[in-house]
């Protein structure tokens, strides 16, 4: 690039600069500035050509040095040396040579960096997360027919308002809900007809069990009053014959004397005989009158069982009626609760089959709008702070942005796998029903508060091998490095649990940029 035979450098110019070294160099942005010959056209190198010496501005690259800047080369009895503002020294003269050393001095100082700092702050931290929202009903019911039947009547449509039935404080309806349809099924009156026919049957069968049980229970008492007076009768038997036999012994004495006839004696013991024998008879129809009270009380006890059976009868013939009246009642629709119609998919006439499968078309969808649900996926990092009772401001884009307030009514509790987002539950009141299911809403959570903590502003936290920590400038000017613990967090702040005492002044400004054991000047007095 140096031309070897360039006339060589004057006298003047030796006794300006002295050269003592090959390749002391000064650097210079512009070579184009105040030229004291004609400058070359090409960038690429530059040349400001004086009578004598060889002066050549080249860029550094260009002789493997970095920096993208340009170097005044000088070329002295085949010696190569760079000067940097060769021009201007030559037109100020050997004269200034003091001010230009004194000068190249000065540029050789390193100036500190200047870092703003900051020292820990107490204040009150409110940490939130701001999350997309869905607007849901309290309440979603698909109304589905419970029984088979024509469509008689559609009493209600889409956007209409029903109420739903009354309770008394012990839950117990005491007014059925708003009529939304009726079904006809002329086989279910038919059954219906038959199970209250078959209750009657069963109430006539009870009449005459307990019919019956009478009748028994007059016949054991007849039964009762024959023993009682065939006992009557053994002790008369019993009195005839002792005194048949007292005077068959007067009368055999006497015989035996004479006295009487043995006729006589004979009859008299003929009559002991049929005492006797009256006696026996009255002992069998004793028997006779306890086996027929006894048989009287067997019919009682069966008489009371067949009434048992016939009541229970009764009740099944009941249950029956319950049932099949249960199902025809099925055939008129109600509201389950006070809500508005939002979906309707049949037309009267229509056959409504039983489904048990769920994506079945309904015969109305009922919302209940006068709470609704917000649901929002909360991310991991936020979602083990998050509390029932949280406080949280809804804003729906729909409605101009417009605040509504809420509170956390219950989460999900498990992260789902697929999003590692919480599922949580916001209810808000809707009383004036501006709050539709599935508008999309804003919502502002707080997830943690705290008051006088020590706080450091965001960027004044470095994260290194994933820990926090901040650089520190000592009372030297020296930058140290400092771990901390962290805590909850704002947008612009973040707690600070520990690691800093308050007393420090910790860089708060493109911290990365500095190294710990630098040195560094601050450039505004701590706060």
């Amino acid at each position: 690039m140096l031309n070897q035979n360039e006339a060589p450098f004057t006298e003047r110019y030796r006794q300006c600069f002295s050269f003592t070294a090959l390749g002391s160099a000064w650097e210079h942005n512009a070579p184009e500035a105040q030229p004291l010959a004609a400058l070359q056209s090409n960038r690429e190198c530059l040349a400001i050509r004086q009578a004598e010496p060889a002066i050549q501005w080249v860029p550094r690259e260009s002789l493997g040095i970095s920096g993208g800047r340009w170097l005044a080369i000088v070329q002295q009895r085949g010696y190569l040396f760079s000067l940097g503002l060769i021009i201007g020294l030559c037109v100020a003269g050997c004269s200034q040579k003091a001010e230009t050393e004194a000068a190249a001095k000065d540029s050789s100082k390193q100036e500190l960096p200047k870092v703003a700092t900051v020292k820990p702050k107490k204040m009150g931290l409110t940490q939130k997360t701001d999350q997309p929202g869905r607007i849901e009903a309290y309440s979603m019911t698909r109304i589905h027919a419970k029984v088979t039947g024509f469509i008689d009547q559609m009493l209600v449509d889409i956007g209409d308002h029903v109420i739903g039935p009354k309770k008394d404080e012990q839950g117990k309806m005491i007014e059925p809900g708003q009529l939304l349809a009726v079904l006809v099924a002329p086989e279910l009156a038919n059954e219906l007809s038959q199970k209250d026919a078959m209750v009657i049957q069963a109430k006539a069968d009870i009449d005459q069990a307990k019919a019956a049980i009478e009748v028994a229970e007059s016949m054991a008492v007849s039964a009762d009053a024959n023993v009682g007076e065939a006992i009557a009768g053994q002790r008369r038997a019993e009195a005839e014959y002792a005194r048949w036999k007292s005077e068959a012994d007067r009368i055999n004495v006497l015989a035996s004397s004479k006295t009487v006839t043995s006729k006589l004696a004979d009859e008299t013991n003929q009559q002991l005989k049929a005492a006797d024998a009256g006696r026996e008879e009255v002992i069998a129809r004793i028997q006779s009158a306890k086996a027929k009270a006894n048989e009287s009380k067997v019919g009682i006890s069966k008489s009371n069982a067949d009434l048992r059976s016939i009541e229970a009868k009764l009740q099944i013939a009941q249950a029956e009626y319950q049932r099949v009246k249960s199902l025809y009642e099925y055939l008129q629709v109600r509201a389950p609760y006070s809500g508005i119609i939002s979906e309707r998919n049949f037309d009267p006439g229509s056959l409504i089959q039983v489904s048990q499968a769920n994506d079945s078309n309904p015969l109305f969808t009922i919302v209940q709008t006068q709470r609704v649900r917000v649901h929002l996926d909360v991310p991991e990092g936020d979602a083990v702070l998050v509390k029932q009772k949280g406080k949280a401001t809804i804003k729906v884009p729909a409605l101009d942005n417009r605040t509504f307030e809420g509170t956390v009514s219950r989460t999900g509790w498990v992260l789902r796998a697929n999003t590692r987002t919480l599922d949580c539950e916001i209810e808000v009141p809707n009383a004036e029903g501006l709050l539709r299911p599935g508008m999309y809403a804003n919502v502002e959570l707080v997830v943690a508060q705290k008051s006088d903590v020590v706080t450091l502003p965001r960027l004044a936290i470095v994260q290194q091998d994933g820990k926090p920590t901040c650089l520190v400038v000592t009372a030297d000017g020296s930058i140290v490095r400092k771990g901390l613990q962290t805590g909850i967090a704002t947008l612009t702040d973040i707690e600070i649990v520990s690691g800093l005492d308050g007393s420090e002044n910790v860089i708060s400004a493109n911290a990365s940029a500095f190294k710990e054991g630098q040195k560094a000047e601050m450039i505004a007095k701590p706060q």
